[in-house]
């Protein structure tokens, strides 16, 4: 299958956009209101997103970086593994609604300081742009039968442009909860 990197980036900068243009100028009581003790403000979720990337971006970059060039007339192809298609429509939200309640892992708890709070959305923005970037150069090279460990170690591994996707779907569920959580 050919991997539509294109789709990937058009994502990427929907998501992006709307942090940078909804979400970044909203005041630090919006930003930081919970609605319960349970749930995540907005913040605490691109928090938690800058941890996930904290994982992601130096094993992209590595693993692009190592890989070979596309031929003249090569089209970048994708793989996928069974985890991987789960992984990514466990994640992606049906609507304007997360399919499944999950747990994160505890390393990925986000921790919030009062003077971090617009620091957090610059480093989200900055990684976004990192990770578009790598999108853009995934496609030309071939990571056929290249894959990255995933956030729980070396024993689970994507492919790529499976990454990617799961990365976005990931980040597409969290738009949601961060919209529930500055509506409220």
């Amino acid at each position: 299958m050919e991997a539509n990197y294109e789709k990937m980036l058009q994502d990427s900068n929907r998501i992006k956009n709307y942090i940078k243009g909804d979400i970044a100028n909203l005041d630090d009581a919006t930003l930081t209101k919970k609605e319960n003790e349970k749930k995540w403000s907005a913040l605490e979720v691109i928090e938690h997103l800058n941890k996930v990337y904290d994982i992601y971006l130096d094993n992209f970059t590595s693993a692009i970086n190592d890989a070979d060039a596309l031929g003249e007339n090569e089209s970048p192809r994708m793989k996928r593994t069974i985890v991987g298609r789960l992984s990514i429509f466990a994640n992606k939200p049906k609507g304007k609604k997360r399919r499944f309640k999950m747990k994160t892992f505890d390393f990925f708890t986000p921790a919030v300081a009062p003077d971090q709070l617009h620091d957090i959305i610059d480093t989200y923005l900055k990684n976004k742009e990192t990770f578009n970037e790598l999108i853009k150069q995934a496609r030309t090279k071939d990571l056929t039968n290249v894959k990255v460990p995933t956030a729980l170690g070396q024993k689970v591994k994507f492919y790529i442009p499976e990454c990617f996707e799961f990365l976005i779907a990931h980040e597409e569920r969290h738009m949601v909860q961060i919209a529930e959580a500055v509506e409220k």
